[in-house]
Parts: structure tokens; sequence; C-alpha cells
């Protein structure tokens, strides 16, 4: 296999990958690896994406170099060996979305200052310590093939939890709310499960809160809301800490829900149209 050949399998890739290819073609001088890569990167057959993270150029988009499309997806997918594509990210890539996002958030082990390429950000986060402790950091973690590569992304169930518990990484509460409306079915004894695993008493009533503004939706039994009940916080917490909007505590969560929330205010209609 060639390098051409190589890149044609492997529409992103590092530079260990690449090594290793060429190893396997018995080329092992790193000089000769480099010097490789450089004329491929001089010839417009590849971009450099980030310091060892390249994506090739198709042969038809060579002359719109600067401006072809790279997915986003398998760029935040395979710049690690341990990216999970996570938060509003993953509720992207499953279609649920409200809203158009140019950004990619991902989980990994040791997460790296964020980066911008071709109008798209990467923004790199940490496992809940939580997970990591536990050695749990794929639970309810899906492999997907994009363009013949396998990336990973959190399943549903996990990314309702996910944000619930770090909402800043969701694009806001009204985000949260109209792309869980898409969702038409959900496994709560998964989305429980995870639950129960990142162990947090704060979660576990937004999860209570949360289960109950859908419980329609999902047929949440009462039996599971109780469950969750007997397991708030023991004093009063917001629903996003650091947010003191005006709001109304829920004696049943121990939470204080802002106002606008709790009247959905985003489904009113501007008096502007």
């Amino acid at each position: 296999m060639s390098a051409l050949e190589f890149f044609e399998k492997h529409p992103v890739f590092t530079r260990e990958e690449f090594c290793n290819f060429m190893i396997s073609r018995g080329t092992t001088n790193s000089h000769t690896q480099q010097a490789t890569l450089s004329y491929h990167l001089k010839k417009k057959h590849i971009v450099r994406i980030q310091k060892s993270f390249y994506a090739k150029i198709p042969l038809l988009a060579r002359n719109n170099f600067e401006s072809y499309s790279i997915d986003p997806y398998l760029i935040a997918g395979r710049i690690r060996r341990d990216a999970v594509l996570a938060y509003q990210s993953a509720f992207d890539f499953h279609g649920v979305s409200y809203s158009l996002h140019h950004q990619c958030l991902f989980m990994t082990r040791q997460p790296a200052r964020a980066f911008e390429f071709r109008g798209e950000k990467y923004i790199s986060l940490q496992f809940p310590k939580v997970l990591i402790e536990q050695h749990q950091e794929n639970f309810e973690v899906i492999t997907v093939e994009r363009q013949g590569m396998d990336i990973q992304v959190t399943s549903i169930e996990r990314t309702i939890v996910d944000v619930l518990d770090r909402p800043k990484h969701a694009g806001g509460w009204e985000e949260v709310w109209r792309s869980v409306e898409h969702i038409p079915i959900l496994n709560l004894n998964k989305v429980l499960e995870y639950a129960n695993l990142l162990n947090n008493a704060t979660t576990i009533a937004k999860l209570g809160f949360f289960l109950e503004q859908f419980q329609q939706q999902f047929d949440v039994n009462e039996s599971i809301l109780k469950s969750l009940e007997a397991r708030k916080p023991g004093s009063v917490h917001y629903l996003e800490r650091g947010k003191r909007e005006p709001g109304t505590l829920l004696s049943r969560w121990n939470l204080v829900v802002p106002n606008s929330i709790l009247k959905r205010e985003w489904e009113e209609p501007n008096e502007n149209f």
C-alpha cells in the first residue's frame, strides 16, 4: 500500500499512525518518515490540522485546498486515542440538537487547549473524575463508523445525564429542553445506571426534576421518581451553580429551578412578530 492509498483509508490520522504504516513497509528511519509527510503536505495531498494530526485532501478538492471541509466529528473523534464525542456534540451527532453549532466537544483523560480549524472550535474536556477512578470512562459509549473509521460517542442516555451534571457544556437549558423533545424513546434503566455511577446527589436531583418534566414523553413510572427523590441532597442546591436568577424551590428535589425554565419562557411568542 502506498502513502496515497493510506490517506484514502485514513481521512484523518496521527503522525504515529502514519509512521507505523511506514514501518510496516520497512521504512524505519524517522527522517525518511518525516520527509515523506512533508512531501505530501507540500503537494497538498494532506493538510495539518494540529501538531502531529493530519487530514487527507481528495484529488478533486486540491484546487480549493483552503476551503475544503473536513468532517469535524472525525477530527474530534480521532485526535486522541481515547476521545469520545460528548455533551452538546453528542446531541448533534445523534441528530437531536435544536440549534446548529460550530464547535465540537469531546472527552479525554488528558484534555489540551481548545483550538480552531476552518471555522470550527474543538474543545477537549476531562472525563468526570469518578469515572476515571472506577475505570468507567467508556460506560454507555458507543462506537460508530464514520468514513470508514471508528469514532466513539456517548449514548443518548449517558448524554442526558452528562448535560445535567455539567450544563455549561450543553448550550443552555433551552437547548437541552428543545433537544430532548426530539428524542422519541429513552432506556431509563441505562439513564439510572449511569446516574448512579456518577454518585452525585445534585445530579440525581436534577435528573429527578428532568424526568418529572418529561414524565409523559418517556413513560416515567412514579416509582422511578420516588427512588431518585430518596437520594436528593440534604440541603438546597441550584439547578445551575453560579447562576442566581429568580427561581422556585422545589422541595421534592431540594432544587432551586429558574422560573424561566419552569415556565418554558422560550415557548412564549415573541411580541415583536
